[in-house]
């Protein structure tokens, strides 16, 4: 599996850590520690990882780079006025947001965690699920590219490769670095008989209201320079999770939206998926390889069919 490495998120910083009274912690930062003079309604990019998470008090403690034009490297603490954004940043996870600077205070918009950290603190949220191995996948209904209602447990019996997208996503690390990275799988797949007819993939959107079974299927077929077809339906479909079913299954998956300024702003979730229906993975990042999952995929069902002989032994 992948293996990730966390340096420190203070090393060679400038440090600040607001108390409650974040808004005046904030406004004297910015008022002496090295930032420069700005308009108000001004926004700024800001790169940097997560210190501390106060979710009841709005605000989080950001180790950012250098905001060219605003302020120079530091730990700060930032009002975050989204409580469903701030719930979900967890101390380690690498983000970029925009810094807003207005008439009665600076916070962030726009927040996106561009990798989580190693282990991503539940506590951080009570919202916030982490898949753990062996457990069971509810039947979530989906509608796939041809406009059919289909259920997880369609899938039952082969081994699932699951993940989150939607086919506006602007962002290259994200989204469309994890479907090319399926397209790929999918092609690996193609290449060894003994796996194609165990392996199934699954994208599916979480922007229903655009990604319509039409869109998806011109999205699949994007993808067929890597694949060698228009239509890999045959082991990898795409789907939306309708708006009744999509908060449950974010939920569960451990993924995070929330749409903004036209764009919707998320997290990751990739998960593999055993022929019974229990989580076997799951990813929090778009750090993972695609020959290391289909390596595991392979593993995973030797080991079952190992287990399965031993039954039938016994």
């Amino acid at each position: 599996m992948s293996k990730h490495s966390n340096q420190s998120i203070l090393e060679g910083r400038g440090r600040f850590f607001g108390g409650t009274a974040v808004m005046v912690a904030v406004i004297f930062v910015l008022a002496a520690c090295g930032s420069k003079p700005t308009e108000p309604g001004r926004r700024f990019h800001l790169h940097g990882k997560v210190a501390a998470v106060h979710v009841n008090e709005g605000y989080a403690e950001i180790d950012h780079d250098a905001i060219p034009g605003f302020m120079d490297a530091m730990t700060m603490p930032y009002h975050v006025p989204d409580s469903r954004a701030l719930a979900s940043l967890a101390p380690g996870d690498e983000i970029t947001a925009d810094v807003v600077v207005t008439d009665t205070d600076t916070h962030l918009e726009n927040i996106v965690t561009v990798k989580r950290a190693t282990k991503p603190d539940p506590a951080a949220s009570s919202d916030f699920h982490m898949p753990q191995r062996g457990d069971t996948v509810p039947d979530f209904v989906l509608v796939d590219q041809n406009g059919r209602q289909i259920h997880l447990r369609s899938f039952r019996g082969k081994l699932l490769f699951l993940t989150f997208i939607y086919t506006r996503c602007p962002f290259a690390d994200f989204c469309p670095k994890v479907s090319n990275s399926f397209a790929q799988i999918y092609a690996a797949v193609s290449k060894q008989p003994e796996l194609a007819s165990k392996i199934r993939l699954l994208s599916v959107s979480f922007d229903p209201a655009h990604d319509t079974p039409s869109v998806l299927r011109t999205y699949a077929a994007s993808f067929q320079g890597v694949t060698g077809t228009a239509r890999p339906f045959n082991r990898w479909d795409f789907a939306t999770a309708p708006r009744k079913e999509l908060p449950a299954m974010a939920k569960f998956f451990g993924l995070y939206y929330n749409a903004q300024n036209g764009q919707i702003i998320h997290s990751m979730s990739t998960s593999l998926i055993s022929p019974d229906g229990k989580i076997l993975y799951w990813f929090h990042d778009n750090d993972w390889q695609p020959s290391e999952l289909v390596s595991d995929a392979a593993k995973a069902l030797a080991d079952a069919q190992q287990v399965s002989r031993s039954k039938a032994r016994a």
